[in-house]
């Protein structure tokens, strides 16, 4: 968000979104301050307690990155409406994404009344959005939009942000981070994993608290990376969100 502070006015470096993120680590953070003064203490005797503070902070840490990527995308959307950003240079699937249950709804039915049915709410629902001229009248509905995206993956993140029409994350990305994108990725990518298996009550799926620490770090520049290079894409396409 632009502020003004007695003189030009000065863009935000990071997004509300990422803010909110960085705060949110300080949960994370306590749980491995807790484990490592459980492993300085005796590391075989806590062993129990060291595990279930790194696999709590590891489920935290999933989380947190699944919240800020929908957070980054809702700060969007809620800046195209307020901003009152023209809608004939949004893509498509903007569209789509915001009405994508009734196109599921009328991809599985055949039966012509229930189809009638289902356009009618449709035209009650959600055709005031669906206009290439002017902005957007009503706020969009971020929890429709933001539907079905989960387990965030480097894949995954890139597919959602192609939800708005933004096709070139992945080398928006690598260039970003260097010689540090690959090493990012694949440390999301094992983030995810590791958390699917202690939610799946695989017991030896854990981390030390140095690994821990390690991880916040690099999926800490992985949001931060984000946040700059789909900032810069709204600015330049639609409208600065920060």
């Amino acid at each position: 968000m632009a502020k003004r502070y007695g003189g030009p006015i000065l863009m935000a470096r990071h997004t509300e979104a990422y803010s909110s993120f960085v705060g949110r680590l300080n949960e994370i953070a306590l749980l491995i301050t807790l484990a490592r003064k459980k492993e300085r203490h005796d590391a075989v005797a806590h062993g129990k307690e060291i595990n279930a503070f790194c696999r709590g902070a590891v489920v935290l840490l999933s989380s947190h990155v699944e919240a800020y990527v929908k957070e980054l995308g809702e700060c969007a959307l809620e800046r195209f409406y307020e901003r009152k950003v023209d809608r004939s240079g949004m893509s498509s699937r903007i569209f789509f994404n915001i009405s994508k249950d009734f196109v599921a709804d009328l991809k599985d039915t055949a039966d012509p009344e229930k189809i009638a049915e289902k356009i009618f709410l449709f035209i009650e629902g959600d055709l005031k959005f669906w206009s290439k001229n002017g902005s957007f009248a009503l706020q969009i509905p971020t929890d429709k939009f933001n539907k079905g995206f989960s387990n965030p993956t480097f894949n995954k993140v890139k597919s959602y942000f192609s939800r708005f029409g933004y096709e070139d994350y992945r080398r928006d990305f690598y260039r970003d981070l260097g010689i540090k994108a690959r090493t990012t990725e694949n440390m999301l990518d094992s983030m995810v994993s590791l958390r699917n298996n202690i939610a799946h009550g695989d017991l030896s799926a854990t981390r030390t608290p140095g690994e821990i620490g390690e991880m916040i770090n690099i999926i800490k520049d992985f949001c931060r990376c984000t946040d700059n290079i789909f900032s810069t894409w709204c600015r330049l396409h639609h409208c600065p969100i920060r």
